[in-house]
Parts: C-alpha cells; structure tokens; sequence
C-alpha cells in the first residue's frame, strides 16, 4: 500500500486521516470504554449510553428467568432493563450491573429506594428484596 510510510492513520476505508486531524481529535473526543464478547457484541459501555443494547438483553434474559426483585414472577423477556445503581446517580450500562425488573418494581424502587435491599448473587449477579413498610414493625 503506498501510503504506508505516511504519517497519519488509515482508516478502514482506506483513507489517510493526516497526523493534524488525529491530534484534533484526540483533543476535543472523549473516550469511551467498550466491552465486547467474543462474537463483537457489546456488553459494557460505562457512563456514555444508559439504555441496554440487544446483546446485553439477550444475555440478562439467559441469566435471570424473572424480576430481580424476590418473589415476583413476570418473566424476564416482560421486564425492562434496569440498572442495579440508579443510572441518573453514576451507574454503569455494564452488563454485570444490569438486570430485568418489573414495570412496578423499577419505578417503585426509585422513588423508595429505603424498600428494598441488594444483595449479590454470584460474581455478578444481583437480587433485591422489598421490604413493605406497612408489615415492617417497629422493635421497642
């Protein structure tokens, strides 16, 4: 290829970006973290994208058959993606802090987060118990 010893970068159609386009680049992009598996499907994607992509849909609904919140029984495929750290407060959209809940569940579970309670199930899975504040007692 005769751009070989160019100073610059090819590009995957072919075209050399020069040395001055790249430095611009690097000075006004940001990174982004990606994560693929093997097939090049992405899996994680940190802060810069807050809604799940197929390929980690399709892998949270092979790891979890319902909600993630205990005892309730809609079906994975039925429940949204939900983010196990509120997204809005610094979650990430990787594929070990995502997981199927309800409707209900990841609407309720934001606007009463002292309900419920994560706790790991795994290396990177998680499940949270709600806890109805009409049942719970108070000890004296």
């Amino acid at each position: 290829m005769w751009l070989r010893g160019l100073p610059g970068l090819i590009l995957a159609t072919g075209h050399l970006l020069p040395v001055s386009s790249v430095h611009r680049l690097a000075r006004t992009s940001t990174l982004v973290r990606i994560v693929m598996n093997a097939a090049g499907q992405v899996l994680d994607m940190g802060r810069k994208v807050r809604l799940a992509t197929p390929a980690q849909r399709r892998a949270i609904f092979a790891r979890y058959a319902t909600c993630w919140v205990d005892g309730c029984p809609l079906p994975a495929t039925l429940c949204q993606i939900d983010h196990a750290d509120d997204w809005c407060s610094g979650g990430l959209t990787d594929l070990k802090l995502l997981g199927p809940a309800c409707q209900f569940h990841n609407r309720d579970r934001y606007r009463h987060p002292t309900r419920y309670t994560r706790r790991n199930i795994g290396d990177d899975r998680w499940a949270f118990t709600y806890r109805n504040p009409r049942t719970t007692r108070l000890r004296v």
